[in-house]
């Protein structure tokens, strides 16, 4: 071991005198590149890869109170903004024990088609793993995206007091599945008169939201629901 550090330090050395030699900053980076670029190229991709995966591990094994998306806004409804620190409050989440996320950097809508669209298929995973809780987005654009089968049917037990509170409210779908038999499901919940449009301004159409059919959080979507609808001058 020894002898290959002295030998590694000679290395070291004879390169330094000989970039040390060399004239002009240009001409430097141009040998250093020309000799080592494979192992420039080798480190970079070591350290965005370590990087990558202690951020994908920490995600993955973070719990969540609550995973909400709000696709196709340019608005601040992402965490921390205004309206995510708003509902944490009301809420009353410990985020010592649990997080809550709001991602709002998702861009697609099931209407116009969403083939080799990476938002679409980042929702997907979402949904299919049971990390989405919620997703908002333009009341027909979600309506349709009902049709897949990745919301949860409002019909189902688990939105018993959803539906007592806000059923005049849903929104109607014929999903693919043909397990439905080619009826119609409630398959989110039209918010265009709530809060999140009037006070915070996410969006400026017709909106709703739709619960993840694997979420595991529904009550946190409810909580979500009531805070949207709670009359400000109440709290």
């Amino acid at each position: 071991m020894a002898k290959k550090n002295d030998r590694l330090s000679k290395w070291w050395k004879t390169e330094k005198d000989k970039i040390s030699r060399i004239p002009g900053l240009s001409k430097k980076i141009g040998y250093i590149w020309g000799y080592y670029k494979l192992w420039i190229i080798g480190i970079v991709f070591s350290i965005w890869f370590v990087t990558f995966a202690f951020r994908q591990y920490t995600t993955t094994l973070r719990d969540y109170w609550c995973f909400m998306v709000f696709a196709n806004t340019y608005a601040d409804a992402g965490d921390h903004s205004q309206l995510w620190e708003d509902y944490v409050e009301y809420a009353g989440f410990d985020l010592t024990e649990k997080s809550v996320r709001f991602d709002a950097d998702s861009y697609f809508d099931y209407l116009k088609g969403v083939t080799g669209n990476s938002y679409f298929e980042a929702f997907v995973a979402y949904a299919d793993s049971g990390t989405l809780d919620a997703i908002v987005m333009g009341r027909d654009s979600l309506t349709a995206l009902g049709k897949t089968g990745r919301l949860l049917d409002l019909n189902s037990e688990a939105c018993s007091s959803i539906r007592s509170k806000y059923g005049d409210r849903f929104l109607y779908a014929i999903p693919l599945n043909e397990e439905y038999g080619g009826k119609e499901v409630p398959v989110c919940i039209d918010i265009s008169d709530s809060r999140l449009v009037s006070e915070y301004g996410i969006y400026s159409e017709p909106c709703a939201i739709g619960i993840g059919a694997l979420s595991g959080n529904v009550e946190s979507v409810e909580l979500f629901l009531d805070f949207l609808f709670e009359d400000p001058g109440t709290k």
